[in-house]
């Protein structure tokens, strides 16, 4: 067999395993095996999930023989020998973040047919997000917020702003976990929350007064139509992997730098690998954005036959083409190298005029 022909099995077969860590992660079997004390058996991880025996058996068998589970034996089962599966403590935070993110792909491929029909020439030009899409996001964003905070408040003073008191505003917030994170972290500091959609403002909103959280407000709001009133009031602003989903990004962020006040800052915080896929080529990381940009950012945002859909991976060229066309300057750009999804970057501008 050829290294082309080992290439694509591989594809296809960590294909197949991922979709069974998918649904072991939804329907509960790997966070079992990442709280139990010891190995289990098919049968206890089904009586504890509530679930049937036989599909148990299956995909952890799956997730077993490709190493993601550890496979031991114990003599004295019905059939005389039984399979226990085992996920040591040193492996469980990284089957978690795994499995949270093929939860992302499972539910990509659920827009398969409508992707598809995007394609052709006279189909549409747009599948927009979903409830099971803003689903798997918010699921991610529990994951990301600890290290995209770090990220960000490695920006020179920004903390210090933060804990004497500013006014702050996120631009998509989506289920507005990183807003939730920084407004618990910084009690005397004010964080407007918006996004274009009202059903995951809506799950930020509840989950803001379940948590008492009494320095939030939201609003449903098109960054590229802000009001008036909005005119120079924010000390700063930050947009969490959102302005390649837009169909106008430059547009965005031209209404971010006029709700900034003179002075201000924005931090931009995306995937930003090279703008150029010839200096992508080989990087795995890369490879996954485009495809993922496939069934995520380019049908959300290509609402109108103009719309610039950038996709994930427009890189950090284009991103400081924007940002200056815009009118920012950009201070900096910090990467976040233990990010579990890949190579995120905060961009840290300001409006200086």
């Amino acid at each position: 067999m050829s290294s082309y022909e080992e290439l694509t099995r591989d594809v296809y077969t960590w294909g197949s395993v991922s979709l069974a860590l998918a649904m072991a992660h939804e329907t509960g079997i790997t966070p079992i095996l990442c709280q139990a004390q010891g190995p289990l058996s098919s049968h206890q991880l089904a009586q504890q999930g509530k679930l049937k025996e036989r599909y148990v058996r299956e995909v952890v068998n799956a997730l077993a023989v490709a190493g993601l589970v550890q496979l031991e034996e114990w003599t004295g089962g019905e059939d005389g020998v039984e399979a226990r599966y085992l996920v040591p403590d040193t492996h469980r935070h990284a089957l978690k973040a795994a499995g949270t993110f093929c939860g992302l792909v499972s539910t990509c491929a659920r827009q398969f047919s409508g992707v598809k029909e995007c394609f052709d020439v006279d189909g549409p030009s747009c599948v927009r997000y979903e409830n099971s899409m803003f689903n798997a996001l918010d699921e991610l964003g529990v994951l990301r917020a600890n290290n995209i905070t770090t990220a960000i408040l490695k920006t020179p003073g920004i903390k210090q702003l933060l804990d004497d008191g500013i006014e702050v505003a996120e631009v998509g917030c989506g289920t507005g976990r990183l807003a939730h994170h920084l407004a618990a972290m910084f009690p005397k500091s004010h964080f407007t929350v918006t996004d274009v959609v009202e059903q995951p403002l809506q799950l930020a909103r509840q989950r803001a007064e379940g948590e008492r959280l009494t320095n939030m407000t939201f609003h449903l709001l098109d960054v590229c139509k802000v009001p008036y009133a909005w005119t120079e009031k924010f000390d700063w602003m930050f947009a969490f992997d959102v302005i390649h989903d837009l169909p106008y990004p430059l547009e965005a962020i031209k209404g971010v730098f006029k709700a900034l006040k003179p002075g201000g800052h924005f931090s931009m915080v995306d995937e930003l690998v090279s703008s150029f896929v010839a200096e992508n080529k080989n990087n795995m990381a890369a490879a996954r954005l485009y495809a993922l940009g496939t069934f995520l950012c380019i049908p959300e945002s290509y609402q109108q036959p103009d719309s610039e859909a950038l996709g994930p991976c427009w890189g950090e060229e284009k991103a400081r083409d924007l940002l200056g066309k815009a009118g920012f300057h950009v201070l900096g750009l910090t990467r976040s190298g233990t990010e579990d999804m890949g190579p995120m970057a905060v961009c840290m501008c300001q409006k200086t005029c």
